[in-house]
């Protein structure tokens, strides 16, 4: 009896030093959720965007004109303002507007003739490819001649237009654009008495900002 009694104080002190060397122990704890990675930002070209453009025009006054005042040449420079719409299959269409100063204009055998205002309003549509968007685009375009032959006039023409450029973001809200536009003004009447319009070849450049 002795023995077993020794035994089991034995026993009881063995359970007791364990429950003591478990409290212990320090406290398992779960580890930490991992943070969600955030989602790269995908680049799109929507929005409202307005900036600045300027180049280069060539071409040739039209009916009388072409005898009366030669082939045009000469700069220009003005205001863009536009919206775009890219679809989820990444077509891209939107509309744009701009309005140019410019000094096109040659002289000939009844004096001279000079593209001083051109503007015009164009339908957009592009594939977008990331941050580059080539695209072609026509829609109306208007000018105003100023004609010296012996007596001035200045006359606005009615026309239209096509082309095509390609433009890429350089950051989320600037892009640059490069763009040939064909443009056709309609013959008016200018002092002398004969008609003139023009057709034109104009180069330019762009900077525009995405709102």
């Amino acid at each position: 009896m002795k023995i077993l009694a020794r035994m089991g104080l034995a026993a009881s002190a063995l359970l007791i030093t364990s429950a003591a060397f478990a409290a212990d122990l320090p406290a398992k704890k779960q580890a930490p959720a991992a943070m969600p990675m955030a989602a790269p930002r995908v680049f799109t070209w929507n929005g409202v965007y307005g900036g600045f453009n300027g180049g280069y025009g060539s071409g040739n006054f039209t009916s009388d004109g072409r005898g009366a005042f030669g082939s045009p040449t000469g700069g220009l420079i003005g205001f863009t303002g536009g919206y775009n719409y890219q679809m989820p299959n990444n077509w891209v269409v939107g509309i744009e507007g701009d309005i140019d100063m410019g000094n096109i204009k040659s002289s000939g055998t009844a004096g001279s003739s000079e593209l001083r205002y051109m503007n015009t309003v164009r339908g957009r549509v592009g594939y977008a490819t990331d941050r580059i968007l080539p695209y072609v685009t026509a829609g109306y375009a208007g000018g105003t001649t100023h004609d010296d032959t012996g007596s001035t006039a200045d006359t606005y023409h009615n026309g239209w237009t096509a082309g095509a450029g390609i433009e890429m973001a350089i950051t989320d809200s600037w892009s640059i654009k490069g763009e040939g536009l064909y443009v056709r003004l309609e013959d008016k009447t200018y002092p002398a008495g004969g008609t003139s319009g023009a057709e034109l070849g104009i180069a330019r450049i762009g900077l525009n900002y995405r709102f």
